[in-house]
């Protein structure tokens, strides 16, 4: 079963994404959440539209800043509980930027997966694009053809990784799409409170350094910015 703190904060979660989205670079996206199983584990996933059969999220449209271009937008979350089944946690996530709502490869893609099996890091960010000198340097017994967009960029680790608002405030700094009025603002808000949140879980992880910081600075003392 699928517990009422789980679905209560994946709820809330949902909403914010759909209100961060639709503050600031989109319009009509509608952030759905369905449970799942794995294994023992009882988790949820969040995407825009997201299809209960295949468990995928759809693209979503942006407006770029460039005329008769088109560019469309996917994120999806995966989330569950802490091992001590008391806070919401990021198992997986995904936002990217591509050309077509169907298109395989696009302008590029953050990925955050926890304790991800395979060697490479568990935040990373991959660019679809072409290096001459990235073609020189794999090593042809073993990576013949592999192009740049097969590089996984380590971002953060999973405490300091990117969050969406970055990804977001990206865009419309770089003048890729049209933001609305007051974007600043939504952004800044959900920023801080996803770095807030990591720091938490950063103290709650590492108690001797909480320890340190008390000493140092007292319990209500004034860190140096």
């Amino acid at each position: 079963m699928i517990s009422d703190k789980l679905r209560d904060r994946t709820n809330r979660f949902a909403k914010e994404i759909q209100a961060l989205l639709n503050g600031t670079i989109a319009e009509h996206v509608q952030i759905k959440a369905v449970a799942l199983s794995k294994g023992d584990d009882r988790l949820f996933t969040l995407g825009h539209l997201l299809n209960k059969g295949t468990m995928t999220a759809q693209r979503f449209r942006l407006k770029p800043r460039a005329p008769k271009a088109e560019l469309w937008m996917d994120v999806s979350y995966q989330l569950r509980l802490d091992a001590e089944r008391e806070h919401l946690m990021v198992q997986q996530s995904f936002f990217g930027v591509f050309g077509s709502q169907d298109a395989k490869q696009g302008l590029f893609h953050y990925d955050y997966e926890r304790e991800k099996a395979d060697g490479y890091p568990d935040a990373h960010l991959q660019v679809y694009g072409n290096s001459d000198l990235f073609l020189a340097l794999n090593d042809p017994r073993a990576d013949s053809g592999r192009s740049l967009a097969q590089l996984h960029f380590p971002v953060g680790g999973k405490r300091f990784r990117p969050c969406l608002e970055d990804v977001i405030e990206f865009l419309i700094v770089e003048r890729l799409v049209e933001a609305r009025d007051n974007h600043e603002k939504v952004l800044e808000v959900g920023r801080e409170g996803f770095r807030r949140n990591q720091l938490l879980a950063a103290m709650r992880r590492d108690p001797g350094a909480v320890e340190v910081f008390v000493e140092r600075y007292g319990m209500r003392g004034t860190a140096p910015n």
